[in-house]
């Protein structure tokens, strides 16, 4: 495998014997507190954070983000310490809580400050970053409790979101306000979405009705019949200017009341001014009826590739979690593969996958890299994540498994790739987040439009034949795994490996051949409503406004 990266793989680091003078080295962090001095641009413009609360800026400045925002120390982690773990454990929740609130609301007010009066993302990855020591230690508070017998924690569903749940495990403890609060937290703001949405749905259509309206009292009901608004002493359509509408634009071909350029042509009559006024009225809400019965718009259809997509960068990447602002980026894994024109004739071949029967067909400059937890995360564990991925995070600490938000030389490395062509992922609104959180300079590419991102899943749900609703999955099974098995990228009686490199393969495999497909049928980016171009979702600069392509 040719390696030119500015950070190193997992199998270079296994056979590093810590010589790495980068790792040895002491980690910079005067970032965090540099990262401060933007507060008075997102002060200026985000008042309140995404649960509607106002912000405190002044508490943001003053939270310690080089050394920890929590409330507990080392030592509190321990069982039997002195200090009160229900104490802590509230206090660094509370912290979470509203620390969170604040990270949740950033990325809309980056992306919508055309103005550019907030220069750099450096304040929400820097919250991010203490926002995950800060959870490593909510969790080993909460290791202490159990250690101790004060309480037993179960995970459990809730709508969107699984959260542990505390039970009291003697008589006396109090666990209802050391509850963990995300689940009421994130369902409430999808509620309040949904409710947004509807409101400005309901403002349209109300905007809509009462041009409606205003036309009725102009030009009278359409149901009165063509001639009832008129005076009866009068003709409607006398001293019209328009007497003749030969040439007017037909509206609406399915609606009778729209007199033809044709009939007018026959029949060299003149249409009453008001009684085409009323068929126009009458065309408007015959298209209207139709749009509010057309299927809601799939909002990641943005993601699809055009027709003139070549080389692309696929990637994806295991992480301990599926909060970037909880937790940490372990895996990384991407190859590149071109979508039409031939595999570079000088690229390195015979690279092997995890798995023995993956081919690099037209896949080439392969990359796997491995990162680690923090030691607190590490003595948490993650047995979930061991089952899915095979990754223990207990082993992933020291000098050969660096924190990628602390590698700066992995961040440019991997951003330079990421704004060199499209790149692909499998539901890629995850990476994206990890990405905004996690690679300096990344949310500012983004939002100069220098990232072009293309999404596999759409792909699967809305141009995959194979993706059939079922009662488990309601618009088609369009996990990675199924799709490429519908592909032939995967054997049938395989499994998805849950690695960054092995499923970037896959997923590169599968749209290539699905696209393959898709162009002999004219379909997708081929059939009606394709798109030109390389497609996917950029951010298109124009005249200080963006808008989304």
């Amino acid at each position: 495998m040719e390696n030119d990266s500015m950070f190193g793989s997992e199998e270079n680091r296994e056979n590093s014997n810590n010589d790495d003078s980068r790792a040895n080295a002491a980690i910079d962090r005067s970032w965090l507190n540099e990262a401060k001095e933007s507060i008075g641009q997102w002060s200026y413009i985000m008042l309140r954070d995404a649960d509607d609360h106002d912000i405190d800026w002044d508490w943001v400045r003053s939270l310690d983000l080089v050394n920890g925002i929590g409330a507990a120390s080392p030592a509190d982690y321990e069982a039997g310490a002195a200090s009160n773990v229900h104490d802590l454990l509230k206090a660094d929740l509370e912290i979470r809580d509203r620390l969170e609130a604040i990270i949740a609301k950033m990325s809309m007010t980056f992306m919508r400050d055309f103005d550019r009066r907030i220069t750099t993302y450096d304040l929400p990855r820097a919250l991010a970053y203490a926002d995950r020591r800060l959870n490593d230690q909510i969790q080993l508070l909460r290791d202490r409790g159990i250690a101790e017998g004060l309480w037993t924690v179960t995970d459990e569903e809730r709508q969107r979101v699984t959260v542990p749940v505390l039970a009291a495990a003697k008589e006396g403890v109090v666990v209802d306000d050391i509850q963990d609060r995300t689940a009421e937290i994130v369902n409430a703001r999808a509620e309040q979405r949904k409710a947004d949405r509807a409101k400005r749905e309901e403002s349209r259509r109300h905007r809509e009705q009462a041009l409606f309206e205003a036309d009725e009292v102009k030009y009278g009901s359409v149901e009165a019949g063509p001639d009832e608004s008129a005076p009866a002493d009068s003709s409607s359509d006398a001293g019209s200017p328009d007497y003749l509408i030969e040439g007017q634009p037909v509206i609406n071909d399915d609606n009778p009341a729209v007199p033809s350029v044709e009939h007018v042509d026959e029949n060299e009559t003149a249409v009453p001014e008001a009684r085409f006024e009323k068929s126009r009225h009458a065309a408007a809400e015959h298209v209207a009826e139709h749009a509010a019965a057309r299927p809601k718009d799939y909002w990641r259809e943005v993601f699809l590739p055009g027709r003139d997509v070549d080389k692309v960068m696929g990637i994806d990447l295991e992480t301990n979690g599926t909060e970037p602002y909880r937790t940490y980026i372990i895996d990384v894994g991407f190859e590149y593969m071109n979508m039409k024109s031939p595999r570079p004739a000088d690229a390195p071949t015979g690279y092997r996958y995890d798995k023995d029967y993956y081919e690099g067909g037209d896949a080439y400059d392969q990359h796997r890299y491995s990162f680690g937890v923090t030691p607190e995360a590490a003595r948490h564990g993650n047995p979930f994540i061991i089952q899915l991925t095979g990754i223990d995070i207990k082993e992933r600490v020291g000098a050969d498994y660096p924190l990628f938000d602390e590698d700066f030389e992995a961040q440019a490395d991997l951003l330079k790739r990421l704004v060199s062509q499209p790149f692909v992922a499998h539901m890629a609104t995850f990476e994206h987040s990890f990405f905004m959180l996690n690679v300096k300079g990344y949310a500012e590419a983004y939002r100069n439009g220098h990232v072009t991102i293309i999404d596999t899943l759409p792909m699967s749900r809305l141009w995959d034949e194979g993706s059939i609703p079922s009662e488990e999955h309601p618009d088609g099974d369009n996990r990675l795994d199924a799709y490429a098995k519908r592909q032939g990228a995967l054997h049938e009686d395989d499994a998805e490996r849950h690695l960054g490199l092995e499923d970037t393969h896959i997923m590169l495999l599968a749209m290539k051949h699905h696209l393959t497909q898709l162009k002999a049928e004219a379909r997708g980016p081929w059939g009606p409503g394709g798109k030109a171009g390389v497609g996917g979702k950029r951010i298109i600069n124009y005249r200080r406004r963006h808008w989304r392509r």
